[in-house]
């Protein structure tokens, strides 16, 4: 009977144990004076343009998961967001967007989301448009405070009239932010 209360006890330990690492919620600040004059980088063919983040808000609530094999999943408000030279819309229904994402090998994590360019009958194509999201966690552990970086990425790619090569041209914005865990 002992060993049986020991046992159960036991169980009932790691199943709580294993339950209360699995989940992370941050309210998280997005970086004013980075929202106010987005950071941007482009390409030698495109002038980058200064201004404010559009449809970003500063507090937001994020809610990290863990899944199998080192894999994370990331809950964010409605990614739908214009910066001066970059826009991301992952589906536009107001409702929040979730992000996959892992470990890094040196500790960090990476969410990430991407859009490729497709041709008319929906294959890979090397002319268009691709977007990339990605939400960079620098801290090796999740800890009571993060930081990071939202990052957006927007590339065109087309074709030269006068010798058929392809050019490409793009731009990169990065907004900073920084996260407490909500212990609710």
């Amino acid at each position: 009977m002992r060993g049986t209360t020991w046992g159960l006890l036991t169980a009932a330990m790691g199943l709580l144990a294993c339950g209360e690492d699995d989940t992370y919620t941050y309210d998280v600040t997005l970086d004013a004076e980075t929202l106010a004059q987005v950071p941007t980088e482009c390409s030698e063919l495109v002038e980058p343009a200064q201004g404010p983040a559009v449809g970003l808000d500063a507090q937001q609530r994020w809610t990290i998961r863990r899944g199998e094999m080192d894999s994370m999943f990331l809950e964010v408000p409605d990614i739908d967001f214009q910066t001066p030279n970059n826009a991301y819309v992952i589906n536009g229904d107001g409702e929040p967007d979730v992000l996959m994402g892992s470990v890094g090998a040196d500790g960090g994590y990476q969410f990430i989301h991407i859009q490729t360019r497709l041709d008319e009958e929906h294959k890979l194509s090397a002319l268009g448009n691709e977007h990339a999201f990605r939400i960079a966690i620098n801290n090796k552990d999740l800890d009571d405070a993060i930081q990071g970086t939202v990052w957006v990425r927007n590339e065109h790619v087309e074709r030269d009239p006068v010798n058929g090569s392809t050019i490409a041209s793009g731009c990169v914005s990065a907004v900073r932010f920084t996260g407490r865990r909500v212990t609710e």
